[in-house]
């Protein structure tokens, strides 16, 4: 029995893209690359909870959380508890400093 061809062509395009997967799955990206597909990965292959906790940790802290703890960040107000890179600081679009947690507090 010969399996049936959607296309004229006599190429095995099932094997064909057996192969771009296979070299997909090879490529290793490198910096930031590397880094957004690690979290391509971890959010493809998160449960609901997971996946909540990311979007809302990286949205409401301004990019500068990110987390999969679903129990952390349902307490947790990011929008609140400002927190920024060391040497940074929030500014509203009016260039005014707004209050936010001090960095130097999570070291101790």
């Amino acid at each position: 029995t010969t399996k049936a061809r959607p296309y004229a062509s006599h190429k095995d395009w099932d094997s064909i893209e057996k192969d771009i997967v296979k070299e997909e799955e090879a490529e290793k990206p490198e910096g930031d690359a590397a880094m957004n597909k690690l979290f391509q990965q971890i959010y493809a292959n998160a449960d609901e909870d997971t996946k909540r906790a990311m979007i809302k940790s990286y949205q409401t802290s301004g990019g500068t959380v990110l987390s999969t703890n679903w129990n952390e960040v349902a307490a947790k107000d990011y929008e609140e508890e400002r927190t920024a890179p060391k040497g940074m600081e929030w500014k509203n679009w009016e260039g005014d400093k707004l209050a936010m947690k001090d960095d130097d507090d999570d070291d101790k």
